[in-house]
């Protein structure tokens, strides 16, 4: 099966036209037609890009099938022109298993997108051995049902098996109703300790620049679009409520600075459904993955970032991450995704999967993903034909 994509690219740090050849979802050649292969071209209106990888979202399922579904979270990414994804294992029962942990694997292997999962925190530790995961998701909740000491031994674990811990950093000593600032920031003291011992760890969706400063350089750390964009100040009620919350004007301007300075590694979106029943009720999360890469291309639409550092932040340090390849090389798997260069106000109607409500509706995006090229095949989403 082969199909050929032809367009604008960003392609060695410079827009270039190519015609992208890929056979058996394979790049094979930015110059070529192969005979038989279906042709698609894309107008100077459109950008095609090295596909956007997430390494934080909640896919649900299994007991939790009600608030989102693998082919709903999916939908979403395609959508987002994610061609890649790290789930997390906090589903219903939760993934704590070499067990579960492949049979997670095993299901997700089906879908157009490139699926992955972080392990949960098991109770006995050779379970690690047996799964040999790429990474270990802790939450607060476990630091609270384990101990710090069994965390460490986990650390241990992971340093000899090569896999990094993934930390929702807030301690849990320090949690109250509100999760006050001080739970992250001295999460975030405990994390800069363990990591000058030589661990290899990673903290998801820092909400404090305090956690940027103490710990740049030292681990890694990914920024999610809503604590970049959305403050307590200006967000209330039940869609703006999340883990860890919002912070106020002043903190969210500081920690946009920093990321846009290049002080955070990743950007993410710990894209979070739920129903409305269960947020109107007090649930956690917020949905974004639909319109993720669009918020981050503002920034390049606006002058803020370059799309270099688009590309690091949301394609190739993630995917790295994930042990995927983002890159438009010959050779390489064809991961690609085709954006209509064009501004709009986020709407219910851009989002695919089965959450369709964020407080993020309203904000200004730029880039529309009108087709993504992942695991062989070609999806064209305003037809919804698939090559």
């Amino acid at each position: 099966m082969c199909f050929v994509v032809e367009g604008k690219a960003y392609v060695g740090g410079a827009v270039k036209y190519v015609s992208i050849l890929v056979e058996g979802g394979v790049v094979r050649s930015l110059r070529g037609r192969g005979e038989g292969c279906r042709v698609v071209q894309f107008s100077r209106r459109h950008l095609i890009l090295p596909g956007f990888v997430d390494i934080h979202v909640h896919f649900r399922d299994w007991g939790l099938s009600y608030k989102e579904t693998l082919g709903g979270g999916s939908a979403a990414a395609l959508a987002g022109g994610v061609v890649g994804v790290l789930d997390m294992p906090n589903t219903k029962p939760h993934i704590r298993t070499a067990e579960l942990y492949a049979k997670r694997l095993a299901e997700g292997s089906s879908l157009p997108i490139h699926y992955g999962v972080h392990m949960g925190v098991p109770e006995d530790l050779s379970e690690l051995d047996k799964a040999r995961p790429r990474s270990v998701k802790v939450y607060p909740e476990d630091v609270a049902r384990f101990g710090w000491a069994h965390v460490e031994a986990l650390l241990e674990r992971c340093a000899a098996l090569g896999c990094t811990a993934v930390f929702h950093c807030e301690d849990p000593a320090y949690i109250s109703d509100s999760r006050p600032p001080e739970a992250e920031a001295r999460c975030a003291d405990r994390i800069a300790l363990y990591a000058r011992r030589g661990f290899r760890i990673h903290v998801t969706h820092v909400s404090l620049p305090y956690t940027v400063e103490v710990l740049r350089g030292l681990a890694t750390l990914d920024a999610t679009p809503h604590h970049l964009l959305l403050s307590s100040d200006r967000c209330s009620g039940p869609l703006c409520r999340v883990n860890p919350p919002l912070r106020g004007e002043d903190q969210r301007r500081r920690l946009l600075a920093l990321f846009l300075a290049g002080s955070v590694d990743i950007y993410a979106t710990d894209h979070a459904p739920h129903t409305m029943e269960d947020k109107l009720a007090g649930a956690p999360g917020i949905c974004s993955l639909d319109v993720a890469a669009s918020l981050l291309l503002r920034f390049w639409r606006d002058g803020l970032l370059g799309l270099d550092d688009v590309l690091r932040l949301y394609s190739f340090r993630p995917a790295r991450f994930a042990g995927l390849e983002t890159s438009l090389r010959p050779g390489a798997p064809a991961a690609f995704s085709v954006f209509r260069l064009e501004e709009f106000s986020i709407s219910e109607r851009d989002f695919k999967g089965t959450c369709r409500f964020s407080p993020l509706e309203g904000l200004r995006a730029f880039g529309r993903a009108v087709a993504v090229a992942s695991r062989g095949r070609l999806h064209l989403l305003e037809t919804g034909e698939v090559l």
